[in-house]
């Protein structure tokens, strides 16, 4: 017989008191966020007595991503199913999405904005 498991996204707790730039803490949660977005592409983020400064930079740095021209946008393609970027449909012209591959390689990303 086989064993069904429940499929969830991955918890990712970013309310961690000693959570800076340079700790173990910091290097752990860099690589749990790495591997969920690896493997799963997304996770749920915990917030709870997350500093609001680091907050609002992350709310600030995705408004930046998403403002940028649509043709910039349509640069970031990808093989992969809901990677690169996806909007710009009448069905649905509300919504965007962003997937990068290899997010990990700065120049990579970067690059995006510099072509």
């Amino acid at each position: 017989m086989a064993s069904e498991t429940p499929l969830g996204l991955p918890i990712i707790d970013f309310s961690k008191p000693d959570l800076n730039q340079g700790t173990k803490e910091w290097d752990l949660v860099r690589a749990q966020v790495r591997n969920a977005l690896e493997e799963y592409g997304c996770f749920e983020a915990l917030f709870d007595n997350v500093p609001s400064d680091i907050r609002k930079s992350t709310i600030e740095s995705i408004e930046e991503l998403f403002d940028l021209p649509s043709q910039t946008k349509l640069q970031n393609v990808s093989k992969k199913p809901y990677h690169g970027y996806v909007g710009q449909y009448p069905m649905v012209p509300l919504y965007e999405s962003m997937g990068f591959d290899d997010a990990n390689v700065y120049e990579q990303v970067e690059s995006l904005t510099n072509t």
